[in-house]
């Protein structure tokens, strides 16, 4: 089914206590999402964890989760996806996490449409040789931290999108076929668009290559959601943040590889 859709729900996917630290750590980390900017607009940090939005509409990132605390650091090779992870990137080509974070989004808020198979970006690769090996160039686990229903704010995906040649309508403006599109609508009112609804503990594994987005939030109160997006190795982390040397010196090797998996070169190194 992941093949066909683009997307499978791994139902109760987190452990209750690992959900219940993640959630804590919002709650301890509140005042962060009532005021992620610091001085003339500039992202506030805690310690290596950056404030981050794409827009006003999709709330706040907390980008860099991963240096935020060991329940965080579990979720780099979390056995309930760490698998399915790894054979469809495929061991040859190693493993990296693009980009992760914490994302609390308010009532209104939402996500615009992008990504599908129309756009040649490298990580919308989506291919299969010989049934033997996969190669996909970007795989996404959005976990749920709490209920995402009916009214609040899930993600919007079009099944089998990950392998169409025909672009979206939305997507394609004056001729030219988009990867993403901020035209101020919503992705939940875009043609074909099915929405996700999670139980607190489940995870959306699906491929950045199907076109998704989010519905509106109408609801009262915030969706919680953590995202990590795994790649091979060859393509480098979105917001490039150094860990810290904290976080570094407590991964296990296996963590370490995936997190870090082109360890920097100074003058004296050893030749790789």
């Amino acid at each position: 089914m992941f093949d066909l859709n683009g997307y499978v729900i791994l139902e109760g996917a987190i452990d209750p206590a690992d959900l219940a630290a993640m959630n804590q750590w919002v709650d301890d980390h509140w005042e962060y999402v009532e005021r992620p900017k610091g001085g003339a607009g500039n992202p506030r940090w805690i310690g290596r964890v950056e404030t981050q939005s794409y827009g006003s509409e999709d709330g706040v990132n907390f980008q860099n989760i991963v240096d935020g605390g060991e329940v965080f650091e579990k979720l780099i090779d979390y056995p309930a996806w760490i698998d399915l992870v790894r054979k469809y990137i495929a061991s040859n080509n190693g493993l990296s996490i693009h980009e992760n974070f914490l994302n609390i989004r308010g009532k209104g808020g939402h996500l615009y449409i992008h990504s599908g198979g129309h756009f040649p970006r490298q990580y919308f690769t989506f291919r299969n040789h010989n049934t033997a090996e996969w190669m996909l160039g970007q795989i996404n686990v959005l976990m749920a931290l709490e209920d995402i229903g009916p009214g609040d704010g899930g993600t919007v995906l079009i099944p089998g999108s990950h392998k169409v040649t025909e672009v979206h309508p939305r997507l394609k403006v004056d001729g030219e076929k988009l990867g993403s599109i901020n035209d101020g609508l919503i992705a939940g009112t875009a043609i074909a668009m099915k929405e996700m609804h999670l139980k607190a503990g489940d995870v959306l594994f699906f491929t950045d290559a199907v076109t998704h987005g989010s519905s509106e939030r109408t609801n009262e109160g915030f969706r919680r959601s953590v995202v990590y997006r795994y790649s091979p190795r060859h393509i480098r982390t979105r917001f490039n943040i150094e860990q810290s040397e904290e976080l570094m010196e407590r991964l296990t090797d296996e963590r370490r590889s995936i997190l870090v998996p082109v360890p920097l070169r100074r003058p004296g190194s050893k030749n790789l």
